[in-house]
């Protein structure tokens, strides 16, 4: 039996339970143990990766993360059901009572379904395959996915975000150049070229074994099954989990790796994802896209301006041995988890590769020109082996 298969029957089995629940327990009562139960998902949320962290054992890691999940959800929901409880006795005497269970049974409903994709969420992201497979191919998790707002995955990734710093990042000083920021221009990002641009932008995860740290990144299909990132999302991970818009993540193996000038290749066989066509430099004033995914959280596409395109001295991926290197200037928002996503022209082309924020002015952002990417495409065709991927970050 598929994982995702054997993760809806368990789901199918929680929903239920709770929806009887909450008709036993009425609404007041409800409300208390779900209330503990929403504070447990957020708090498993954050749980999680930390737990994962402490377990050197990549064998027992999943495990030890859905325990965590478990636990957590479990206390919350005890003590807050405890409490409810208690207040709703009273409510249950009067002739409220049938309405009350009703109330009661749907809001028990609601609430489990979405604590149950915010765990998800967390568990999903860790970089563990087959975590992420069973939670990428599990009906249940997908349908409550798809009627959760972005707003409350965005907020909830970049919180999580806050909590564990598993996005990776580079942060650095200004090249000089960005005493006057323009303002990032309002672009409309749903245009049919950039939202199919948006289905060949990649969601990556991953565990640093070294390390225990989870990290999560973005990338692009640049040819065949190969997709392009940074080296530092993934500076000492193994098995790299690929997240295609709307398919299951899939495991690949990273077969090129350059921690001088921050740029790696992942392989997934029969990825089926189209590549992105290349566009050469961008001109300075001219308008682009940051595309990926900000904190491990949802697709984000947002407007940038080029504010210039030069050769700047940029330290490798362990902040050592500056070297010149071509990058693109923007103002734009760039996040962690944004790096090793494509810097898009408005007609949904790669125009450059995210990979860093500056230190000092929060709306500028830096990507690799495409004098240094277009050297990794033309390696395309002899991309077939696993490379390492060198030492973790955090080391």
């Amino acid at each position: 039996m598929q994982p995702g298969v054997i993760l809806d029957i368990i789901l199918v089995v929680v929903l239920i339970g709770f929806l009887i629940r909450g008709w036993r327990a009425g609404l007041l009562g409800s409300l208390g143990g779900l209330v503990g139960l929403a504070a447990g998902g957020v708090g498993a949320f954050f749980a999680i990766p930390l737990v994962a962290s402490w377990v050197p054992d990549a064998a027992w890691r999943g495990w030890a993360a859905v325990a965590a999940a478990v636990v957590v959800l479990a206390v919350g929901y005890t003590i807050g059901a405890f409490i409810g409880g208690a207040i709703g006795s009273v409510v249950r005497k009067t002739p409220l009572r049938g309405l009350e269970r009703l109330l009661g049974a749907a809001l028990n409903l609601v609430v489990t379904a979405l604590v149950l994709v915010t765990a998800a969420l967390g568990v999903g992201s860790l970089g563990i395959p087959l975590l992420a497979q069973a939670v990428g191919s599990s009906a249940v998790i997908g349908t409550i996915d798809r009627v959760t707002p972005v707003q409350v995955k965005s907020t909830l990734a970049q919180l999580r975000s806050t909590v564990v710093d598993g996005g990776a990042q580079r942060v650095i000083e200004a090249f000089g150049g960005t005493a006057d920021v323009p303002a990032a221009p309002q672009l409309d990002t749903s245009t049919p070229a950039l939202q199919t641009a948006s289905a060949s932008v990649v969601r990556i995860s991953g565990t640093a074994e070294s390390c225990s740290r989870s990290l999560t990144g973005s990338g692009f299909v640049f040819a065949d099954d190969l997709v392009m990132t940074n080296a530092h999302v993934l500076a000492g991970v193994t098995n790299p989990v690929v997240e295609v818009p709307g398919a299951m993540p899939r495991e690949g193996r990273i077969v090129y790796f350059d921690p001088v000038d921050d740029l790696a290749v992942i392989r997934v066989d029969d990825l089926g994802a189209r590549s992105l066509p290349l566009a050469p430099n961008p001109a300075p004033g001219s308008n682009a896209v940051v595309a990926g995914y900000p904190f491990g959280g949802p697709y984000t596409a947002g407007g940038a301006q080029v504010i210039v395109v030069g050769p700047s001295l940029v330290a490798d991926i362990s902040g050592n041995n500056p070297t010149s290197r071509q990058v693109v200037t923007l103002s734009g928002t760039v996040q962690p988890g944004n790096s090793g996503g494509p810097l898009l022209t408005e007609s949904g082309e790669v125009a450059g590769v995210i990979f860093a924020r500056d230190a000092n002015s929060a709306p500028v952002g830096y990507a690799l020109a495409m004098d240094e990417v277009l050297p990794v495409v033309a390696l395309a065709g002899s991309l077939q082996s696993a490379v390492p991927s060198g030492a973790c970050l955090a080391d």
